[in-house]
């Protein structure tokens, strides 16, 4: 679990500060694992590999964990929501998240295009 926390602008430099958010409960889905470090992920996971080539767009469902690294300058445009608990999307993610043979991922061969 890690601290939930905000920009704040600090009243004595004028610089953006992170600032823990004492009163929102700790972050479950946050990770510090660098998966390009050989064995840092659980044998469980099964990564995939894809480039997005300029103009493209890669769209990740809600609740998706996922590492991005870029290879030149770069500007990426994220939409970060609030995904409602409840419904079908819940009941989808719960199940997903309890398959017990995960599709096979494609790093130990090569790059797969998309």
């Amino acid at each position: 679990m890690y601290p939930h926390a905000a920009y704040s602008r600090s009243t004595v430099t004028s610089q953006l500060e992170l600032v823990p958010s004492p009163e929102t409960p700790p972050v479950r889905w946050s990770s510090v694992i660098d998966p390009t470090i050989p064995d840092s992920l659980p044998p469980e996971a099964h990564p995939i590999h894809i480039t997005v080539q300029a103009g493209e767009t890669l769209y990740l469902p809600a609740g998706w964990w996922h590492y991005v690294r870029q290879s030149d300058i770069t500007i990426a445009l994220n939409f970060w929501y609030d995904m409602e608990g409840q419904g079908m999307s819940w009941v989808w993610l719960n199940f997903l998240r309890g398959l017990r043979e995960p599709p096979p991922g494609n790093v130990s061969g090569e790059s797969q295009e998309l």
